[in-house]
């Protein structure tokens, strides 16, 4: 096997000659006996991160000796432990003999966590990490790690700088263990003296009227003492082991081990962009096919009086005048928000301009300078140059599935203020609803002239044994809102969407999720929009309630989602791991079963192909059902505490109105809870008799109001300017 220049710099920097062997191994390794060092066939690996790591592996075969294997063998639990400390030991003495190696194994773990390999990209707050996971960071990366220590962990962070020797490092694993433990039954044990036992006691005592309390003597006393006792004993003395393993030096360890993985088949995937049917139905044909509000009222009422037999007409028609108010009402509060997102949105532009502005001179004399020729030479007059701006557009995905039922209107009154927004500056843009259900309102033939053309596609795909995963199912996307819409027809849309109630209507019922169906049809036509308008800064925005359907293959269904496969030409089980690769950028994506992991691959492939900010909106119902839900469509690789996640989105609920996440595959994703999606623009109202202490405390609440409802759309407009 060829000998690089890394196998003699391990020979040189060990000062003894070692044996360096390459090798189809899963991690680079030191043998203390045989004194060989075994570096794995890396794939993918940049000069400095292999540089550090047969640098980390010299100081083991230097520093780590075989006392270092007993404690892990007598106590298994302390193995992550010791390995972090001993990383930390033995990269400091390393450092010490050749100083040269300093910034060589800086940029390497930089670049290790630029690619996640410690697996906290998910991690909302690093607080939630143990204590050797935050020490494992900190002596890695640095400051750069963002991670933070209280008082009583700075103890144990300046004992891991001070360990010199091996059994420095043995005491302290053990000591940073009971620590974490200590730490865990604080946080996660429940009190007994919380547990009420007067409940139970009064349902015993109910079931004895007071002539017989007699019965109730000191023998029968004592034995519901007695009884509480031992379920407070039972209670205390039960105990399970908790997971306390260092979760950082696990998930770097399985990333080098992919890495040099040879026995894995890395599949690579395409999407399927030959659509066999017209995916978007326009926005003329949606106004077409749907009924407008006065018929909506008439059909409405036919199906009362055929279902029911009778009708009362006053409380029908007291409904509909209700529902016409409300929808007056929100347009004219929707006016005066979109009035002031075009403020914001060109006070940013504005500043952005200033900001990248140059002074030029011109080619004439400014005669009020003359004066001055002998003592200076800047006679000229000059001029501002203002750059010209981006030209802007947005693309909108709205969820028009059955689970965004009871979240449906809000979410939809949110989408016409950012339509009329953009309709406002100017901005290309469209807004696409993604459904199942359009196919509902066709005739049968025509049904089956779609489903058929569908099938032979299908079995064209299916013959080619091709890596093609199936995106071309049946979706369709409703164009509810374009810039080249007249706005009679934006007006008639708004009218279609609140009081006519769309998405109620056959053909345009809510149904199922084709997200990332919806996602790739974005990936393989955005460019052209554009194109089109030549737009410098896209904006593609997802309003959804998380997750999608999850897209299959045509050929290979069967094993594309299987952990392993036999092959029968090595008679061996080997791991399978799935990809899509951008054939533009050459980047590659995970690609497995899990519908959220799809959706996040998806929007990154659109972001780094398009360079276009991605935003999202979940608006949720406040209950920790839905907040769970949310998280983990969102958060598919998330490792932390979720019941801690919701916690603190609630803070910022109360705080903000609503939730920032991060790292969930776009530039921003807010959580959103029902009650916040209006902005609130009332007046300040003050009676004239009240007195000086209610006018200040009416004057707080109304700032409080409307700084709480327009942060939302101050992020907003930061994105999008």
């Amino acid at each position: 096997m060829e000998i690089k220049a890394t196998d003699i710099s391990a020979r040189l920097l060990a000062t003894e000659n070692l044996s360096v062997v390459r090798a189809n191994a899963q991690t680079a390794s030191f043998d203390i006996v045989s004194r060989v060092l075994t570096i794995p066939l890396w794939k993918n690996m940049t000069p400095e991160i292999e540089d550090m790591l047969i640098a980390h592996e010299v100081g083991h075969a230097l520093y780590t000796g075989m006392e270092y294997m007993a404690p892990i063998k007598e106590s298994p639990k302390l193995k992550t432990y010791m390995n972090v400390l001993e990383d930390v030991r033995i990269e400091k003495l390393i450092k010490r003999t050749y100083p040269g190696l300093r910034k060589r194994m800086n940029d390497g773990y930089k670049q290790l966590i630029e690619r996640d390999f410690f697996g906290i990209k998910q991690i909302q707050s690093l607080d939630e990490l143990l204590l050797i996971d935050k020490i494992n960071l900190y002596y890695k990366v640095g400051f750069s790690s963002g991670v933070s220590f209280t008082a009583e962990e700075k103890v144990f962070v300046d004992r891991a700088e001070k360990t010199e020797t091996i059994n420095d490092v043995i005491k302290l694993a053990e000591d940073i263990y009971n620590y974490s433990l200590e730490k865990h039954k604080e946080t996660n044990t429940i009190s007994i003296d919380d547990l009420d036992f007067d409940d139970a006691e009064d349902e015993i005592d109910a079931d004895y009227d007071e002539d017989d309390s007699d019965l109730l003597d000191e023998e029968y006393r004592s034995a519901k003492d007695s009884e509480k006792t031992g379920y407070r004993s039972s209670m205390e003395t039960r105990e399970t082991e908790p997971d306390l393993q260092s979760i950082t030096d696990s998930n770097m360890q399985q990333k080098l081990e992919d890495l040099a993985d040879t026995n894995t088949i890395y599949r690579y995937w395409s999407f399927d962009n030959k659509y066999v049917n017209q995916v978007v139905v326009d926005y003329k044909s949606v106004i077409k096919q749907s009924l407008c509000h006065r018929d909506y009222i008439a059909q409405q009422r036919e199906d009362i009086l055929k279902y029911y037999g009778s009708i009362s007409e006053k409380c029908f028609d007291d409904n509909n005048k209700k529902n016409e108010e409300n929808y007056i009402k929100f347009m004219k509060e929707t006016d005066r928000t979109v009035n002031y997102l075009v403020k914001e949105f060109e006070m940013k532009k504005s500043a952005s301009l200033y900001k990248r502005a140059r002074i030029a001179k011109s080619g004439s004399l400014n005669l009020n300078k003359l004066y001055a020729y002998k003592l200076r030479e800047d006679l000229f007059k000059q001029v501002m140059i203002l750059p010209k701006g981006k030209n802007h557009g947005m693309v909108m995905l709205l969820d028009w599935s059955a689970s965004m039922q009871h979240v449906m209107r809000d979410t939809v009154e949110q989408v016409i203020s950012l339509s009329l927004f953009c309709k406002r500056v100017n901005i290309p843009f469209q807004v696409l609803a993604f459904t199942t259900a359009y196919l509902e309102q066709v005739s049968s033939e025509k049904k089956q002239e779609i489903f058929t053309r569908a099938k032979e596609h299908v079995k064209i795909m299916v013959e080619s044994k091709k890596n093609v995963m199936d995106s071309n199912s049946n979706f369709h996307l409703l164009e509810l809102f374009s810039n080249e819409m007249t706005m009679s027809e934006f007006t008639e849309m708004t009218k279609r969407l609140l009081l006519a109630s769309l998405h109620k209507q056959p053909g345009f019922t809510l149904s199922g999720t084709p997200l990332n169906e919806a996602l790739v049809w974005v990936y393989n036509n955005i460019g052209s929009f554009i194109k089109k308008y030549n737009i410098e800064k896209t904006t593609l925005i997802t309003l959804t309630d998380g997750e999608g359907h999850t897209l299959i293959p045509y050929y290979g269904s069967e094993q594309v989602y299987c952990s392993k496969i036999w092959m029968e030409d090595t008679r061996k089980w080997v791991r399978v791991k799935n990809f899509i690769k951008d054939d533009v950028t050459q980047k590659i994506y995970k690609f497995d079963n899990q519908n959220s992991q799809q959706t996040i691959s998806l929007l990154s492939m659109i972001k780094d192909r398009f360079n276009i900010n991605t935003v999202g909106f979940h608006i949720a119902e406040n209950h920790k059902r839905m907040l769970m839900y949310a998280a983990q469509s969102n958060l598919p690789d998330y490792e932390g505490n979720f019941n801690y996640l919701i916690e603190d989105w609630r803070k910022q609920f109360r705080n903000n109105g609503f939730s920032l996440v991060k790292n969930a595959g776009r530039d921003e994703l807010y959580i959103i809870p029902c009650s916040s999606t209006k902005v609130i623009d009332k007046e300040l109202q003050i009676d004239s008799d009240s007195s000086a202490k209610s006018i200040a405390k009416s004057f707080t609440s109304f700032l409080s109001v409307k700084r709480t409802s327009r942060i939302l759309l101050n992020r907003f407009i930061n994105v999008v300017a």
